[in-house]
């Protein structure tokens, strides 16, 4: 009997023992599944914390471009615009070379009759005036610069009119300029003109009648944005830019 007793015991206790034994690796079969779950949510917390930090503000905001990304971005252009003009003039001096007695037609052809009868594109007090020759302090990029056409001080919103009749030749907004609309007169003159409030009431390649409104006056942006509202108006020659004034002879 006892060692019946003892046999029985004996099993009883080897599977009592294999019992916890499983128990025991259930138990940390589960911790160890659980662990695995915390730490890969863990590191998805910071991800959709991440996406969540994008306010609307963040997404939305526009910062003005600072000081010196506004000067880099003159200088660049001023650099790209040498680099164009210089082949251009080796071009010219070889073409007027043989016709040197034949220069007089072309400056006649240069000076439009429409000198006389340009349309004042809107009504206001001239501001900084056309000074390509000589250097004018820019209050927005606190240095001084040349300053390649005329401004004319009117309020936000003001109607911006044609000059003369022509084809718009460009409408698109700049980061130093705004929005920019320019018109082919013919002849070898354009105008542009900059620092408005919309483009979309013309469009490239339409054509438009002097006095016709093209755009409002804008928020000034980017070079002229300490000027406060006004119109910069530019005046190209055969690609050149001249003071507008001899366009405009009544603006003071």
């Amino acid at each position: 009997m006892k060692n019946k007793f003892n046999k029985l015991t004996n099993k009883d206790s080897f599977y009592i023992i294999l019992f916890i034994c499983v128990c025991i690796v259930g138990t940390v079969a589960v911790w160890a599944s659980k662990s695995n779950l915390d730490r890969m949510k863990s590191e998805e917390d910071p991800m959709e914390e991440d996406f969540l930090i994008l306010t609307d503000e963040d997404k939305h905001g526009v910062e003005e471009p600072s000081l010196e990304s506004l000067k880099q971005q003159k200088r660049k252009k001023q650099e790209e615009k040498v680099k164009e003009e210089e082949p251009k003039e080796e071009i010219e001096e070889k073409k007027e070379e043989p016709k040197e007695e034949e220069e007089e037609p072309p400056k006649q052809n240069s000076e439009p009759e429409a000198i006389q009868t340009f349309h004042i594109p809107v009504e206001g007090e001239l501001g900084l005036d056309y000074s390509a020759d000589k250097l004018v302090y820019s209050e927005t990029l606190e240095e001084w610069t040349s300053h390649e056409g005329i401004d004319i001080k009117a309020k936000e919103g003001t109607a911006v009119k044609a000059c003369l009749d022509g084809v718009v030749k460009e409408v698109y907004e700049d980061e130093l300029w705004g929005v920019v609309i320019s018109i082919d007169h013919g002849n070898g003159l354009e105008t542009r003109y900059t620092n408005l409030s919309t483009k979309d009431m013309v469009k490239k390649g339409q054509s438009v009648k002097k006095g016709t409104p093209i755009s409002g006056i804008g928020k000034p942006k980017g070079l002229e944005m300490a000027n406060g509202p006004h119109l910069h108006l530019e005046v190209l020659l055969n690609g050149k830019k001249i003071d507008p004034k001899k366009y405009l002879p009544g603006i003071n």
